[in-house]
């Protein structure tokens, strides 16, 4: 069986690296003077298939091939991931706004620069070549070269908007096939979405500025074509995307999150405009990402509509909460799992993610999460959860209303095929790891599947922060080492067993009879069912394309005995537009009706606690002689990895990173120096560390 698995992955790469081949081809070569003269006709026709297909079906493909990576063998995994991580290890630091650089980053998108050089050049060049006049503006021959360069900018941001939503898509992300999660994604949809930004303001700025030197600017603007680009709707199209990057900033974002959230959600108007400023040819261009997108919108809005409370909630001297949530028994997820949390009496429309801190082979009733309070949304929860607990009835705890998304996680779990782990964080950056030594400790029997040594580096402000820490202090294993640092207070000799048990007597929690708890997070939808419904969604856009066509363009035609006029271009755009809704529409109604069978067969039922509350109590921490805790000092990362000795030359040390950019830039500027000395064999290398970066927020 095991066998058959890795033959039919092995056929799934093929024909997922022939599909993108393929489509690379065509975008590279439609821009050549043979393409134009003998398939630009072709394309035209087939313009609604031959750009979006390939990518759908590669999706489609992608969960099929993620579906059967989770069922075979361990070692088929892990060369997998071994040669995955050769590509995504750090070769570059580069400065904060860009951050850390792969082998692959650094690849890919140095290519895709190439193809937008390639793209400009080819375009611009066959305009200058045919220098067709503008009808409307009497233009001389540089005005008329500057409006093409103007012109020629804007395809370049169409190309960028053809990858704008791949990245940040949640339930469907396809680029999970590549060991790129979500999380770690997003960076690029702001790459992509500042690129989109910037060649757009330069599009429009040369175009207006040649209306205004021709001292037709405003005639210009608000012309609406019947046939042609609408130059209306592509000023509305750039002020939507000014609006969206100008709140995206981060010094808007981080202090004005909900109009930064409801700001973003203009991208509907920003698409809208973009059909009818562009055309529908133009827009097929880049339907395969808004369909994929629309889809996993709708999937996450119907998984999302179920509210569920807390069966406990727990307040740490910090000032952080550790919340647990009912979870259908037969929801699984990987370490480092997120989910996305909306808490209506809180707010209505905000989404936070937050780090999974449980493991499903723990307990499979349950899943938790650490809510930091340094925000305006996390202090307000925080502040109701506290009035909760002093209270101390558990009957406000089942008051409150939670709607949760996900959880979305990596599809194999990374840290399993090292036998040395090193994990380092600061602050909240603990959380992800949580779950790890969770599920290492759920492991604990079967140490085949499970690190022989693993060291804890966790730094923090204060030492109330340390109570992160206290909340899985029982299960701290004997083969775990941490290495505690309190930066910003001094303190006498104290061990980190006394400070943990301290800390975890400060911990006040209220806990709810899970009978009474509204509802279980139920399982999102299985990627056999994304890869069906993906498939199922064109074929749905597209028989709805075909039959309104039919209906209103055919019967018009044969009902017409003079020459048939040229239809006016919004007729195209209200047909693709209409086709798109009535897709998703459908996937979103097939899937509510799936979700509702399910329910009702698995009748979901779970076992009974007794409401209590009171203050939590510690277990002993194991092995605590072998922890350090240094106060008023920062850790040299660099000088603690150089002395880190595991094992023999050939061993490979996993190195997971979850904490503020620093950190991860020192950590990163390691393990460069690390690689380069064992290329030159400057040193004997006593191990191969192999970094893995986990998004501190998103």
């Amino acid at each position: 069986m095991a066998m058959k698995y890795r033959c039919t992955l092995v056929v799934l790469k093929l024909s997922m690296s022939m599909l993108l081949a393929a489509l690379a081809c065509i975008w590279t070569v439609r821009l050549t003077r043979s393409w134009k003269r003998s398939w630009h006709e072709a394309e035209d026709r087939a313009s609604t298939t031959v750009f979006s297909d390939s990518v759908l079906a590669v999706a489609s493909l992608a969960y099929v091939y993620l579906h059967l990576t989770s069922k075979t063998d361990q070692e088929s995994r892990k060369r997998q991931s071994i040669l995955m991580t050769n590509l995504t290890n750090p070769i570059t630091v580069m400065k904060r706004s860009i951050g850390i650089v792969s082998t692959a980053e650094l690849l890919i998108a140095t290519l895709f620069i190439i193809f937008l050089a390639w793209t400009y050049y080819s375009n611009v060049s066959s305009s200058f070549k045919m220098m067709t006049p503008y009808k409307s503006l009497k233009l001389n021959k540089w005005q008329l070269k500057m409006m093409y360069v103007g012109v020629r900018i804007g395809s370049l941001s169409e190309a960028c908007l053809v990858l704008l939503f791949l990245p940040i898509l949640r339930g469907m992300a396809v680029f999970r096939v590549f060991g790129v999660q979500f999380e770690a994604s997003v960076r690029y949809h702001v790459w992509i979405g500042n690129l989109i930004i910037l060649l757009s303001l330069l599009h429009g700025t040369i175009v207006m500025f040649i209306w205004g030197v021709k001292k037709s600017l405003l005639k210009e603007i608000v012309k609406w074509q019947s046939v042609g680009r609408v130059n209306i709707a592509g000023a509305m199209a750039l002020t939507t995307g000014l609006i969206i990057w100008i709140t995206s900033l981060p010094q808007i974002r981080r202090k004005q999150f909900q109009l930064f959230y409801l700001t973003h959600h203009l991208y509907i108007f920003f698409i809208l405009f973009f059909l009818i400023h562009a055309g529908d040819k133009h827009f097929y261009l880049v339907f395969a990402g808004v369909l994929l997108f629309a889809v996993d919108k709708l999937l996450r809005i119907v998984q999302s509509r179920g509210t569920t409370s807390p069966i406990s909630a727990s307040i740490l001297p910090n000032r952080a909460l550790k919340l647990t949530l009912l979870k259908h028994p037969c929801m699984s997820y990987t370490p480092t799992s997120i989910i996305f949390v909306k808490v209506p009496i809180v707010s209505k429309f905000q989404w936070h993610p937050f780090s999974i801190t449980s493991s499903s082979n723990m307990d499979n009733s349950e899943l938790s999460i650490l809510i930091k309070s340094h925000g305006q949304w996390t202090t307000g929860l925080f502040n109701l959860l506290n009035s909760v607990i002093d209270t101390g009835s558990s009957d406000h705890l089942k008051g409150i209303q939670i709607a949760v998304e996900g959880p979305y996680g990596p599809a194999t779990v990374e840290y399993r095929r090292y036998k040395s782990l090193v994990l380092i964080s600061g602050g909240s950056g603990i959380s992800p790891f949580l779950s790890i030594l969770q599920d290492i400790a759920s492991r604990n029997g079967d140490m085949n599947k499970n690190p022989i040594k693993v060291q804890l580096i966790y730094v923090v402000k204060k030492v109330e922060d340390l109570s992160m820490l206290a909340v899985i202090s029982p299960l701290l294993l004997e083969n775990l080492k941490m290495k505690l640092f309190v930066t910003q207070e001094n303190s006498p000799p104290v061990t980190a067993e006394k400070i943990l048990q301290d800390l975890s007597l400060q911990i006040k929690t209220i806990a709810s009879n899970k009978a009474s708890s509204k509802g279980a997070l139920s399982m999102p939808e299985g990627l056999l069912w994304k890869a069906s419904i993906t498939a199922v969604s064109f074929a749905v856009f597209l028989a709805s394309l075909i039959i309104l066509s039919y209906v209103f363009l055919h019967q018009e035609s044969k009902s017409s005995s003079k020459k048939k006029k040229k239809d006016p271009s919004w007729i195209g755009d209200l047909f693709a537009l209409c086709s798109l809704t009535i897709a998703a529409s459908c996937c979103a109604m097939a899937t509510m009706i799936s979700r509702w069978k399910r329910t009702v067969s698995e009748g979901q039922q779970v076992p009974h606690r007794q409401s209590v509350c009171h203050e939590n109590t510690s277990a002993k921490v194991q092995g605590t002689e072998r922890h350090e805790i240094e106060f008023g000092i920062r850790p040299n990362l660099v000088e603690m990895l150089d002395e880190i000795e595991f094992g023999t030359e050939e061993e490979e040390v996993g190195i997971f990173v979850c904490g503020p950019a620093s950190m991860n830039e020192s950590v990163a500027s390691f393990c460069i120096a690390n690689r380069q000395c064992r290329k030159k064999d400057q040193r004997k290398q006593k191990c191969n560390f192999n970094v893995h970066f986990i998004n501190f927020s998103l």
